[in-house]
């Protein structure tokens, strides 16, 4: 328990100086130093500006307790481990002393921990400035539970290096959990309207806003402050009475969103128990379903196709976050490289696009058929319709998109030494997924043909990390190899690998990485991505021999998810969606 308390605490308050009684709790006290904490013993020695660590039930009663909260000093951070039962108690003494909850104190995971008996395990708070007379954070109980779930969940659904708006009831402290628990490049609040300009925003965040303007009239304000990328992350009650201005309802909500934005997704808030002050979560839900309980919980992005028209305005979010022009290297400079790149992060971004896949398949239908015929939005858009294609395991439709794929790498605007990268990036992404689906329909002489186009591609026109596919095609064409019972040329093929992994991991890094101060995140786990299939060729090339022995056991050596781990992902989540939309029959709150 204490490794697990140790790296909850570091999780919500980083290393930090904390303050604890190590009499009672030296096992905490080592794992927390060992994960970069300074340790101070309770009392005189507590750290100035540091964190303190509690336990409830305590020890000499709630006087105690109470006063061993006064005799803190000037620690701003409070961690409480509190046994079981007696939250009332509890948080009457704890907010009544001056403290408020941590602005990341809950978390999606352990919104169900809390109920009105008892709360979770470990609980933050933070000092209460002077003069604060406390809003959402220094309610106690489960009704503020909820609220602060709610911005919680918004949290959950802004993006990495988003500017974000965070708008309606209790603004200020629910723009506090967004930026405790998101990666916001900038967190703004309803009182900075006034600052804020047209097609500015990557995300707003709407809990309870003021309708009485009209609740319509108000989503057309967010959307024209939104970027043509951005979102709306909307909680808003159902009208309780008539001419309320708020939505009657799911069916009128929807139809004013999906006239101004595409739908992601929904989620209903509900009881997990028959226990009034039980345990509650959020519970994904059909977006062509009712909504039972009082709150309408909806994600919905900008429509990107409205920016097609406005390719000047475009500014990636790493821009806004603080980057420089300058720092944006080929891999990522969408602004140059699509005819729309405002279709980038709902459409193609892995984390970033549309959660709905249906709605994300429509879109991408759409850009193949109506984009300029050889652009990189073209190649996006077929990419991902075409992974829609081979995730629902729809055979039919993989003999069209075929076609698709082969007169995009054979057009001569995706042809010649001038080849856009990101053009060039698609090109060899389509030639893998080919082989993907041809191997579906059972053509394994295409998928080889295909496999072989992707491996010999020009992977370093666009970046290193494309090399991905480049190693994951020369061992899927030795997979085909080995079933057929070809082992020289499955040798090869996984030679082939191994030599484009090295001559990957060998390139120049610096140019793709961007800003030294701020590199891209993901280029080295991409890279690293590349190295791990490079390992399985070289594990493949030394197991060989057991081949001839025992195929399984020779199978069983490899570890076949690192070519694939994306899709497996995708999978994992798509069945744990639909396993809570199973649960969406709990009751509302």
């Amino acid at each position: 328990m204490s490794i697990h308390d140790a790296s909850a605490i570091v999780s919500r308050l980083g290393p930090c100086r904390i303050a604890l009684d190590l009499a009672a709790h030296g096992r905490l006290a080592q794992e927390l130093a060992l994960l970069g904490c300074e340790i101070h013993a309770l009392g005189a020695d507590a750290p100035a500006a540091g964190s303190a660590y509690l336990e409830w039930p305590p020890a000499g009663g709630e006087a105690a307790f109470a006063e061993r909260l006064r005799s803190l000093g000037s620690a701003e951070r409070l961690v409480l481990r509190a046994a079981a039962g007696n939250r009332s108690r509890i948080e009457g003494i704890v907010l009544g002393e001056g403290w408020s909850r941590h602005p990341g104190d809950m978390t999606l995971p352990d919104y169900a921990q809390r109920t009105g008996h008892a709360l979770p395990a470990l609980s933050f708070y933070e000092r209460r400035a002077s003069g604060d007379g406390g809003g959402l954070l220094s309610r106690p109980g489960i009704d503020a539970d909820d609220m602060i779930a709610r911005f919680v969940l918004a949290a959950d659904q802004v993006r990495v290096g988003d500017t974000v708006l965070v708008d309606g009831a209790d603004a200020a402290d629910g723009a506090r959990i967004v930026a405790a628990l998101s990666q916001a490049a900038r967190v703004l609040t309803g009182s900075e309207y006034a600052a804020i300009t047209p097609h500015s925003l990557d995300s707003v965040v709407a809990v309870q806003p003021d309708t009485a303007a009209g609740w319509e009239a108000l989503l057309d304000r967010y959307l024209n402050l939104l970027k043509f990328d951005g979102r709306l992350i909307l909680a808003i009650r159902r009208a309780a009475a008539p001419h309320e201005p708020l939505p009657e309802g799911w069916p009128e909500l929807s139809a004013a969103l999906s006239s101004r934005f595409l739908i992601e997704m929904r989620h209903e808030q509900g009881l997990l128990t028959q226990d009034p002050i039980g345990p509650r979560a959020f519970m994904p839900v059909p977006l062509g379903g009712n909504s039972t309980g009082p709150w309408l919980l909806v994600l919905a992005s900008a429509n990107p196709l409205a920016g097609a028209g406005h390719r000047d305005a475009y500014r990636p979010a790493a821009l806004d976050g603080g980057a420089s022009d300058a720092a944006i290297p080929v891999l990522s400079d969408f602004g140059n490289a699509y005819d729309n790149p405002w279709l980038y992060r709902p459409m193609v971004q892995m984390g970033e696009r549309l959660r709905n896949d249906e709605t994300l398949a429509r879109l991408a239908e759409h850009v193949v058929s109506n984009t300029r015929p050889g652009s990189a939005d073209q190649g996006a858009a077929l990419t991902v319709y075409g992974y829609r294609v081979l995730e629902t395991r729809a055979g039919s439709q993989a003999g069209p998109l075929i076609d698709a794929i082969t007169s995009y790498v054979e057009a001569p605007e995706t042809n010649g030494p001038e080849v856009p990268p990101h053009v060039a990036r698609w090109k060899i992404s389509l030639a893998f997924l080919a082989g993907r689906l041809c191997e579906l329909v059972g053509d394994r002489a295409s998928a080889r043909r295909w496999y072989r186009a992707a491996a010999d591609a020009d992977w370093a026109r666009f970046s290193p990390i494309l090399a991905t596919k480049a190693v994951g095609a020369a061992f899927y064409e030795a997979r085909l190899d080995i079933a057929e019972g070809e082992v020289e040329a499955a040798r090869e093929a996984l030679q082939r690998g191994l030599a484009t992994a090295l001559a990957a991991a060998a390139s120049p890094h610096a140019e793709h990485m961007g800003d030294p101060a701020r590199p891209l995140p993901f280029y080295l786990t991409e890279l690293a991505e590349v190295i791990d299939m490079g390992s399985q060729c070289a594990n493949a090339l030394a197991k060989l021999p057991l081949l001839e022995r025992d195929p399984g056991l020779f199978w069983r050596q490899v570890d076949v998810r690192r070519f694939g781990l994306a899709t497996w992902n995708t999978d994992l989540q798509r069945e744990n969606l639909q396993l809570q939309a199973a649960l969406a029959g709990a009751q509302p709150c």
